[in-house]
């Protein structure tokens, strides 16, 4: 087995946070810790608020192992597939309960439509207005546009 140099281990680190895995960085920061604390959180095994190459290993080990459900020693692709399907079901049926607030089982449009999720914490003075300042976007004069339409966007230069 190979083994990580502490450059390629704070190379994937950073390829993983900059992925847009801000699920864990969101939940630090609302509960007012560093943003890296979730790091420390998922592979810290022994609490010395350090992660040693042993410990991110021994966490990818104890991952592929619930994986490989026949034991044979290889993740086959449905074996991949159906971890996967767990983690997105787990993710959408925590989605829902945060949406549906009065617990009944369904999403109402007025319980789906006033859910602000993160707005609150990231609107720091509480105004109802998010700020470039608030979301960590330096202003700056636009030379883009942008247009979206739900998740996707596309931008263009002002001056076309």
């Amino acid at each position: 087995m190979k083994t990580l140099t502490m450059t390629a281990l704070l190379a994937a680190l950073l390829a993983l946070l900059s992925a847009g895995v801000a699920t864990g960085e969101e939940q630090a920061s609302l509960q007012g810790q560093s943003p890296g604390h979730w790091l420390l959180a998922k592979y810290d095994a022994n609490g010395d608020a350090r992660i040693t190459q042993r410990e991110v290993t021994d966490k990818k080990l104890n991952l592929f192992n619930r994986m490989d459900g026949d034991n044979n020693g290889g993740i086959s692709f449905e074996e991949y597939e159906r971890t996967d399907a767990a983690k997105r079901q787990a993710l959408l049926k925590s989605r829902f309960v945060k949406l549906d607030i009065n617990h009944d089982g369904l999403v109402t449009q007025d319980e789906y439509s006033s859910y602000m999720g993160m707005f609150s914490s990231i609107d720091r003075n509480g105004d109802g207005t998010l700020t470039a300042q608030e979301i960590g976007v330096e202003q700056a004069a636009p030379t883009k546009v942008s247009h979206c339409l739900l998740w996707f966007c596309i931008r263009r230069e002002l001056n076309e």
